[in-house]
């Protein structure tokens, strides 16, 4: 350990141009129950809630000398199969149809959201800045990939978490921003990993939840 305090340099990864890119899931992040609270709220409550990591493989950065495609997530969203749920309504659009009754069956299995995983998507990516004064991307659609056109294939490793049975290698490959969520859900608080997992950092901090997505 050195004793020489020094701060720490950090990537600063300017946010990709707001537009419609191609891109591939290739992370599904179930980030536990984690506590909310409405502002018309004196209470709040934890709600499972889960993420989405997609890759645009035409647009690059180099992060520590290596060229890689970059990375976007979606806000946190509650996993419900209610129609009015932000999720329910990124799936229909994402996969262009609706949910058939046995998809949704509660006596069934229900929908897997790991079947996502490496599928291609358009999305569609706002800019805005944040709480830190700084600019970030956010999804603002996620919808089908369009007939007769070659769809991206995924570079990077997929990624699908669950806090339920946390894989801890699994959960060390994440950006660190998404482990310090995962980190303060019930699952972890319970059963926290026994020291910090770390990885280079490669994206900046977690934006607002109101504001949508963070570029990785």
């Amino acid at each position: 350990m050195s004793l020489r305090l020094k701060r720490e340099v950090k990537e600063d990864i300017a946010p990709l141009p707001a537009g419609t890119y191609m891109g591939v899931c290739i992370g599904i992040v179930d980030i536990g129950k984690q506590y909310v609270k409405a502002k018309n709220q004196k209470q709040g409550n934890y709600v499972p809630q889960c993420m989405f990591i997609f890759e645009i493989p035409s647009e690059r950065v180099v992060v520590n000398g290596e060229d890689k495609p970059r990375w976007v997530s979606t806000r946190r969203l509650r996993v419900s199969a209610d129609e009015r749920s932000n999720l329910y309504k990124m799936l229909i659009t994402w996969r262009g149809k609706n949910f058939t009754d046995e998809e949704l069956d509660s006596a069934g299995q229900g929908f897997d959201l790991e079947e996502r995983a490496g599928a291609p998507a358009m999305l569609s990516l706002s800019v805005y800045e944040g709480n830190d004064g700084r600019l970030h991307n956010g999804i603002e659609a996620v919808t089908g990939f369009p007939k007769g056109l070659p769809a991206p294939q995924p570079e990077s490793e997929i990624l699908v978490f669950d806090a339920d049975e946390p894989d801890m290698e699994t959960f060390g490959k994440l950006p660190e921003w998404v482990q310090d969520i995962i980190r303060k859900s019930t699952q972890f608080a319970d059963n926290a990993p026994e020291e910090k997992v770390d990885i280079p950092p490669e994206e900046p901090e977690t934006p607002p939840e109101s504001k949508g997505a963070c570029p990785i």
